[in-house]
């Protein structure tokens, strides 16, 4: 049902027109196409073409808000996950490319609402590190009634739906074949089979020991 919703919702995101400030620039090129491909009761996930450019800047806030006073992220990647929104409220999301000292495109931007907190499926909570060698990660979770998970990690920073993903039925769970002295941030949520996945837990950073 919860997928039901958000589909639905995705379906009735209403698209922005392009929009300028002072400090754009016409040879910086805008990005195209962004697209609500989730939508939660408290987090969103977007992604969008570059129109040729590298690096952007995405503004958020509740729909109506003025620019300049949402929250503001630069990522150099083609999507983006913003949590800690409000269950059904509407929000208003700008985003453009950063073209560094050639300033910034135009602005392309979209509408959406979050969904109603109804946990058909819970998310797992107080994700915590119980050991941590140069090679592997063990970590342990609440199950909260759920007895399926997903674990998704990479480098810290990755792109939440880009990183390498494991399936278990254990709530304590060994990640192995990792690299020595690297930083990795870990995520956890519950799989609930005919009713989705549940939100992500709050993120694990943890490092690896050194060789």
């Amino acid at each position: 049902m919860k997928k039901l919703l958000w589909l639905a919702l995705a379906c009735a995101v209403l698209f922005g027109c392009s929009k300028n400030d002072d400090t754009t620039n016409r040879d910086c090129s805008k990005p195209e196409n962004i697209s609500i491909d989730q939508v939660n009761s408290t987090s969103a996930f977007f992604s969008w073409d570059t129109g040729g450019e590298s690096a952007f800047e995405a503004e958020y806030g509740e729909r109506g808000f003025e620019l300049g006073t949402g929250s503001v992220i630069q990522t150099s990647q083609q999507e983006l996950l913003i949590d800690g929104l409000t269950p059904l409220t509407q929000y208003e999301i700008f985003l453009r490319s950063n073209c560094g000292r050639d300033g910034y495109s135009s602005y392309i931007s979209a509408l959406f609402q979050t969904l109603e907190n109804v946990e058909l499926c819970n998310t797992p909570t107080n994700l915590a590190l119980v050991a941590v060698s140069s090679n592997s990660i063990e970590l342990t979770w609440d199950e909260n009634n759920e007895t399926a998970w997903e674990l998704e990690y990479g480098p810290n920073g990755f792109p939440v739906g880009t990183g390498t993903t494991i399936q278990t039925s254990q709530s304590n769970y060994e990640i192995t074949g990792l690299a020595a002295s690297t930083t990795y941030e870990i995520y956890a949520r519950a799989n609930c089979g005919i009713d989705g996945y549940s939100d992500y837990s709050d993120q694990l950073v943890v490092t690896t020991d050194g060789q």
